[in-house]
């Protein structure tokens, strides 16, 4: 019964030094899988954080994009008419955006927001105005066009666009901004800007 005890007794220290060494290696597996959840947390929130940041710069290149086609489309308007009246001397029939390029005062034709400009001469007054089409027009950039001074009622005439006309002559130039927010709603199939 001595034996026998000793083999119960050795049983025990052997069995109780198994759990010892498997409960202390189970601790550090769970210390380990802790570790590693707390890191896996502090990852997910580096991320929601970089989301947040890259979404607001998505947002802001896209406006400061915005912003200068919108600078750029202008800019390119002025210098196509300031260039028709120069080369057209006020007698605008057969003017066109290729004939222009073909004096060498303008080099480009395309529009920053897709498709070409377009130069004809205008219905309001055959012969002695021109209008530059600038075609379909995010809202935004429609606003801004039509709140942009074109100059004085001598070399400017007014704006045609879907739905809408705003002319010096029956005093609808210039457009105010609630005028201007509420003919530009949506996108504007064509804009036109008309020239003496």
């Amino acid at each position: 019964m001595l034996f026998r005890n000793k083999n119960v007794h050795y049983f025990r220290t052997v069995k109780a030094g198994r759990l010892g060494f498997l409960g202390k290696q189970s601790q550090q597996q769970s210390k380990k899988h802790i570790q590693s959840g707390r890191s896996m947390i502090e990852m997910l929130g580096v991320l929601a954080i970089v989301g947040v940041l890259s979404a607001g710069g998505i947002a802001g290149y896209s406006m400061a994009m915005q912003s200068y086609k919108t600078t750029q489309l202008i800019e390119k308007t002025q210098l196509i008419a300031q260039t028709a009246r120069v080369v057209y001397k006020g007698k605008y029939d057969g003017i066109s955006i290729q004939n222009l390029i073909n004096s060498g005062k303008i080099s480009d034709k395309s529009n920053p927001f897709g498709g070409d400009f377009v130069i004809a001469n205008s219905t309001w007054g055959p012969g002695m105005m021109f209008f530059i089409r600038l075609g379909a027009l995010p809202s935004e950039t429609c606003t801004d066009v039509l709140q942009t001074d074109w100059g004085s009622s001598g070399v400017f005439e007014g704006v045609n666009m879907t739905g809408h006309s705003f002319r010096y002559t029956d005093g609808t130039w210039p457009v105010s901004a609630s005028d201007a927010i509420d003919a530009c709603k949506g996108t504007v199939g064509f804009f036109d800007i008309v020239f003496k």
